[in-house]
């Protein structure tokens, strides 16, 4: 397979009497790792400098001056952009070729190789030869790809102290803080829509006193699994504090928030939690019709208000109650 230096040593030499100024700042600048000096007239014909297959883990005497040799080592797709844009250079010396190629290292790892290339001409301007300096920049590749890995993580983690930040960390569901910016976004929504918000406060009577850490949460995990199963995806359901529940009803008047409220009730006892169904869970609503001439802190401090009265008028009962604000308001 080798060839000796008389075969291609034309190429080389041929190559060394060419070194007139400009060829000689074009090698300087590029600071090489590889040359490859390509003979066009023959085309199978290439002398590659050992210094090319040494970086890629060969003995130079183990390695032909031919294309065909150097082409085996270039990944297909690089091989197949480069030679398109080899063809745009020699058809005009202005357009340049600098590009990253990568080579397969003996041991089967790539190899980033920056490759710039000159097309020697004849006096007629027909390209004979294509002299190419290679810099290997395999370092700086890897490198970039542990700088990506580690932005990848770092958003990551980002996302997920985000996430952690606005959810409960027990159900998965809205945190208090989560829960707020959500509601905000959701008045908005209605005000533009000219919609009514319902706002739900559920509260769980005593369930920790009574069973126990370890139970009470299973039992706070199930009940929150049940809200969720009974809501529409456009609902938004958060914990607004251990024992209590917040629920927000896009586009749900009165009398439709209190459907969704009775059938989530009435739906406790299919959880698995034995004691789900003996849960005493008192429940407040409030309700207002809204539109773009409110204002979106007041109006979330006013339903905040009406719901809080609902659900202590409810907590004031012998009895698991739901209350609805604007309904006990009329009663009286």
């Amino acid at each position: 397979m080798t060839d000796t230096p008389i075969q291609l040593d034309y190429l080389q030499k041929e190559l060394h009497s060419f070194l007139n100024r400009s060829i000689f700042d074009f090698i300087h600048e590029g600071s090489v790792d590889g040359i490859w000096y390509w003979d066009l007239t023959k085309k199978n014909n290439m002398w590659i400098s050992p210094r090319f297959w040494m970086i890629l883990g060969y003995s130079p005497n183990d390695r032909s001056h031919h294309f065909s040799e150097f082409k085996s080592v270039i990944f297909d797709e690089d091989l197949a952009t480069a030679m398109t844009k080899l063809q745009k250079h020699l058809q005009d010396s202005n357009y340049p070729f600098n590009q990253i190629i990568r080579y397969q290292h003996k041991t089967g790892h790539p190899i980033y190789m920056r490759t710039r290339t000159m097309a020697i001409r004849n006096k007629n301007g027909t390209p004979l030869r294509i002299l190419a300096l290679s810099n290997n920049i395999t370092a700086t590749i890897n490198l970039q790809d542990k700088n990506k890995e580690l932005q990848d993580r770092i958003e990551y983690l980002q996302k997920a102290l985000l996430q952690e930040a606005r959810h409960d960390e027990l159900t998965g569901i809205y945190n208090r803080r989560g829960l707020e910016e959500s509601y905000k976004y959701l008045i908005e929504v209605a005000k533009r829509d000219g919609s009514h918000l319902s706002v739900v406060l559920f509260h769980i009577a005593s369930s920790n006193e009574t069973y126990g850490q370890e139970q009470h949460d299973r039992i706070i995990k199930a009940f929150a699994s049940n809200i969720v199963r009974n809501t529409r995806r456009i609902d938004v359901l958060g914990r607004f504090n251990d024992n209590e529940f917040m629920l927000l009803l896009l586009n749900t008047n009165q009398e439709n928030s209190t459907t969704v409220v009775e059938r989530i009730k009435n739906h406790i006892h299919y959880e698995a939690v034995d004691e789900l169904s003996d849960l005493e869970v008192f429940v407040g609503i409030a309700t207002k019709s809204l539109n773009l001439s409110d204002n979106t802190q007041s109006t979330y401090d006013i339903l905040n208000l009406y719901v809080d009265e609902a659900l202590h008028l409810a907590k004031k009962r012998d009895m698991p109650d739901i209350i609805h604000y604007q309904q006990y308001l009329l009663r009286f």
